[in-house]
Formats: C-alpha cells, sequence, structure tokens
C-alpha cells in the first residue's frame, strides 16, 4: 500500500478527534457533485491579477484594512484614498473573479461618496468584500497547485501553494484568530492551527509527489477558512439578537448585518450547492436594506445555515460510498475528508441543537468512517449513515 499523509494527524488538529474516545462506528460519505462544480468555476479566477502581483493585492488590501479600522479609533477614514487604491489595484482582480463582490463593494464606497450610506456599514462591506474575494482566489490558486502536482511540476506547485500561505497570512489567519478567540478554540479546535496545518501538509505532498494526498490536505485548509469564514456570518446573528435586546443603536446593527453579509459571500456559492433557497434567506437576513436589526433571529440563521451545509454532507457520503465500490481510494478519501470538515464547522450547532454528548458521537464516527474508507472497507457506509441519520434533524 503506498504512503500516505497522516490524516489522523490532521483530524486532530481539526478538531475532529478531540472528542472522540472510544469510536467504533463506521460511516459513509458523500462529495456532492455541486463542490466540484464550485471547484470548477472558479478555476480561472486567478485571470483577475491581470492588472497588477498578488503581493500588489495583499499591500492594498492591509493599507485599505488600516485606513478602514482608523473608524475603531474614533478618527476619520480617508475615503478617496480607499476607493483609489481599490480602483487601481484590486477592482480588476475581483470583477473578473466575482462581479457580484465587486458590485457590492463599488456600490458601498459609492454610498459613502453620495452619504446615502452609513460610514461604518460601508467599511464593513468593503473589507469583508475584499475577504470574500482572497477566499476565491485561494480556491483558484488551490486548483493551480493541484493540477501542477497532478503533472509533476512542482516547481509550479509550489510557487502555487506560497501564494495560498501568503493570502493566509494577510488575510486568513487574522480572521481564523478571531473566531478561535469568540468560540473559543484552542489547541486541536484551532481554525488558525488547522489551516497552518493543512498548508504544511500540502507542501509536504508537492514535495513527495502525491497528487492525492494533496487533494486530502487541500480540504484541510480550504475548508478550515471556509469554516471561519461560516462561523463568522453565524457568530454576527446572535450578536445582533443580543444588540437588539440591548437597546443597541440600529446604525451599530446594521453594520453587523454588513459584516454577516460580507463573510456570506465568500461561501454562498458553496452553501447554494446543498440549498440554493436556504442561501437566499440567509443573503435577505443580513441585507440590511430588505431586513430589520429586530428581525434577524438567531435560530432561524443557524437553521439555514444547517440545512444548506447538511446536504452537502450528504452528498459527499453518498459519493464517497460510489467512489469505494469502484475501488477508487484516493477520490473516496477526498470526498470523505471534505464531508468531515463541513461536519467539523458545524461542531457549535451540533453541540446547540443535538447536545454536547451526540455531537461528540457524530464527530467520533466521522473519524471512525473516515479509517474505513482510507482502507477502502466497504463497511464504511453503515458508519456513514449512523452519521446522516444523526444530522437528519438538522436538514
Amino acid at each position: 500500500m503506498k504512503k500516505r499523509l497522516k490524516v489522523a494527524s490532521l483530524f486532530i488538529t481539526a478538531g475532529l478527534l478531540a472528542a472522540c474516545g472510544n469510536s467504533s462506528n463506521e460511516d459513509t460519505t458523500t462529495a456532492p457533485k455541486k463542490e466540484k462544480t464550485e471547484q470548477t468555476s472558479e478555476t480561472n479566477t486567478n485571470a483577475g491579477i491581470a492588472a497588477t502581483t498578488l503581493k500588489d493585492e495583499l499591500t492594498i488590501f492591509s493599507s485599505i484594512k488600516a485606513e478602514l479600522d482608523k473608524a475603531k479609533e474614533g478618527q476619520t477614514i480617508d475615503w478617496k484614498m480607499v476607493t483609489t487604491s481599490y480602483d487601481s489595484k484590486l477592482k480588476g482582480g475581483v470583477t473578473t473573479a466575482a462581479p457580484e463582490i465587486d458590485e457590492v463593494i463599488s456600490s458601498a464606497l459609492a454610498g459613502v461618496e453620495s452619504k446615502d450610506l452609513n460610514e461604518n456599514v460601508a467599511r464593513q462591506l468593503v473589507d469583508k468584500g475584499i475577504q470574500s474575494y482572497f477566499y476565491k482566489l485561494q480556491k483558484s490558486t488551490q486548483a493551480t497547485a493541484e493540477e501542477a502536482v497532478v503533472a509533476g511540476k512542482t516547481g509550479e506547485a509550489t510557487a502555487a501553494l506560497n501564494d495560498i500561505k501568503e493570502m493566509s497570512k494577510t488575510v486568513f489567519i487574522p480572521t481564523a484568530e478571531k473566531r478561535d478567540a469568540s468560540y473559543g478554540f484552542k489547541n486541536e479546535d484551532s481554525i488558525a492551527q488547522a489551516i497552518n496545518s493543512g498548508l504544511t501538509a500540502q507542501k509536504e505532498a508537492i514535495t513527495a509527489k502525491k497528487a492525492a494526498d494533496f487533494n486530502v490536505a487541500k480540504q484541510l485548509t480550504d475548508k478550515s477558512i471556509y469554516r471561519s469564514f461560516y462561523l463568522a456570518a453565524l457568530g454576527y446573528a446572535q450578536k445582533i439578537e443580543d444588540g437588539v435586546k440591548a437597546g443597541t443603536d440600529e446604525k451599530e446593527l446594521q453594520m453587523e448585518q454588513a459584516e454577516g453579509y460580507g463573510f456570506l459571500l465568500a461561501i454562498e456559492e458553496s452553501l447554494a450547492g446543498g440549498d440554493e433557497e436556504a442561501v437566499a434567506t440567509l443573503k435577505e437576513r443580513y441585507d440590511f436594506s430588505k431586513t430589520k436589526p429586530a428581525d434577524v433571529k438567531f435560530k432561524e440563521i443557524e437553521s439555514l445555515f444547517a440545512k444548506a451545509l447538511t446536504e452537502k454532507i450528504d452528498g459527499y457520503h453518498e459519493e464517497t460510498q460510489e467512489a469505494l465500490e469502484k475501488k477508487d481510494i484516493d477520490t473516496a478519501r477526498v470526498e470523505a475528508m471534505e464531508a468531515n470538515m463541513f461536519v467539523i464547522a458545524m461542531k457549535p450547532t451540533l453541540e446547540n441543537r443535538l447536545g454536547k454528548e451526540t455531537a461528540q458521537t457524530v464527530l467520533a464516527d466521522a473519524s471512525a468512517w473516515y479509517a474505513l474508507v482510507e482502507k477502502g472497507d466497504l463497511k464504511a457506509e453503515k458508519t456513514g449513515d449512523q452519521i446522516t441519520d444523526a444530522l437528519e434533524p438538522l436538514n
């Protein structure tokens, strides 16, 4: 048997084995074709860097963010600088990669200039909108790296991975660290640690010229970033509801709606692969022009996210089993890792909705299921059914 990545250590880092104990269940996984469609559709995203380099884009983002953050200290934001910087160095890439994100950012900048939009709302739309752009760029760069690994082009794969590392350092890790602090994630539960572990595993796979291992590790990196954005959007729903009860100023609550909306932009395409209707409702709830803060309810938001994510998990379980039956273990491993990363992302919701004991059982089953998948054991289907059955109340 080929020597593969030590995925057990990846799971520990991702928080999957943290609650596991003595688990002997088996499971099955499906990678929805919808997710694959997403990845394919984003493959050409890095054509958006036509006007500048990634280094330039990241530098400009840092400058824009620093300017926007002046508002936290009660200082005046130089919106002309923000607009000029965005238009000259980022707009081209954002427009190419995700026209809808550019529309949000450009509309926010225009709204501030015309004084039709609150500055705090605008700064969140700009900041989170650009972060969402980099997430999409990360996905396309992952595709570039994967193609290079498959073709045996180690240098090209390494260069692409280095770009992902730079994006992670500047954009994704800081956001992940905020989520870690907000949710109390430490050690094996840490999202930031999971991202870094994924990057390390990807580098090892490139060096070893093992494309299948690279694809498994890629899911740890990508879905950990996804987890960060998802939990950020979800968390703002709770903040808004709590703020309404506390009598917080509506403009501040609208700012939090904008933050949730901005993070949702990054993952809405993926979520829609699970449930388009749920995502449409989520966007409406976070859109302060359509929904008042008082009408944002955490339980509804949590349920909508859970519905979409559960559908995705179900799909990955089906495809994992199909791959196993075809004896395509490498594909099954990738699909199973994707499914399990979504389960990990949902851990707070599993605990809220199903109870901590059931949540621990689901996570333990997910670990046991992956072990069976990696061995090509068709009995994985039984454990997979236990997982999807347990998640059924969330669908």
